[in-house]
């Protein structure tokens, strides 16, 4: 009995002693974010590179901090991210704090997200190095991403309504299930290799994009403009092309089998070595 006595003590005591540890350790995160957060409004660039990778740290060492984080991160990069009214003085490139952000963000662990998204609805980021980053389920409503770099991003379940994609390069970028309604993807915007596996594409603007090899399985195309598009070896199993544009498209050796192409301007397409087979071409306009 006494032996049980002092092992049930010393449980106790350990127990009472993690929590207080654990109390002091909560404390001392809400030290640093409160920190990070004032450092964020400071007027010198120094001082908010300081405060936006603090709240890095912040994330890797505390999980159930990081949901609190992305919010603020992308508060800050919307908040920072303006377009000027004059847009002779439209920004190059992201203001470096901006990039800063960009780059904690996209380089997170997502599988501490919880129910936080990030959320860059409406941000000027043209011309911005993404690569590699990773912006699954992202809210990219409105964003602004004109010439920027998007190599091998994941951008899966993102929304990307009305996106300003002009010859942004998505080259092998992952763009599973994302939506895309809308989206200017002109200028010859590059999407070789890319996954748009059921991605959402009615009523975007592809004219003159590069989708060579790219996935298309089952992706929803209806009255999306593919006027010069390049869909050599794509895959469009499946996929939804109703009223598309495909004018003057090269779909050489493309896979279409079982696709739904009604209605859809085929008008000096190339479809040379394409697949066909089971594809329903009700209504197209070929010659």
């Amino acid at each position: 009995m006494a032996t049980l006595a002092v092992a049930a003590f010393t449980w106790v005591s350990i127990t009472q002693v993690r929590e207080e540890q654990d109390i002091s350790r909560q404390g001392q995160i809400t030290d640093r974010f409160n920190a990070a957060v004032d450092n964020l409004g400071n007027a010198s660039l120094d001082v908010r590179l300081g405060g936006i990778y603090a709240l890095q740290r912040i994330m890797q060492d505390s999980a159930r901090d990081q949901p609190t984080v992305i919010t603020v991160l992308s508060a800050y990069i919307r908040t920072h991210a303006l377009r000027s009214a004059d847009l002779n003085t439209a920004p190059n490139t992201p203001p470096n704090d901006v990039a800063a952000a960009l780059t904690v963000l996209g380089t997170r662990d997502v599988s501490r997200d919880g129910s936080a998204l990030v959320d860059l609805r409406g941000a000027y980021l043209d011309n911005a190095d993404l690569t590699n980053v990773n912006l699954t389920n992202a809210n990219l409503d409105g964003v602004r991403l004109g010439h920027a770099d998007l190599t091998a991003a994941n951008l899966t379940n993102a929304d990307l309504t009305a996106a300003n994609l002009t010859a942004a390069n998505l080259t092998n970028a992952n763009l599973t299930n994302a939506s895309l309604e809308g989206a200017n993807l002109t200028g010859e915007a590059l999407l070789g290799e890319a996954n748009l596996r059921g991605a959402f594409l009615e009523h975007a603007n592809l004219t003159g994009a590069s989708l060579a090899g790219a996935d298309l399985e089952t992706a929803i195309l209806v009255n999306t403009n593919l006027t010069d598009a390049a869909l050599e070896g794509a895959n469009l199993r499946y996929a939804e092309l109703e009223d598309a544009n495909l004018t003057a498209a090269n779909l050489t050796n493309a896979n279409l089998t079982d696709a739904n192409l009604e209605g859809a301007n085929l008008t000096r397409a190339h479809p040379e070595g394409a697949n066909l087979e089971g594809a329903n071409l009700t209504g197209a306009k070929r010659g």
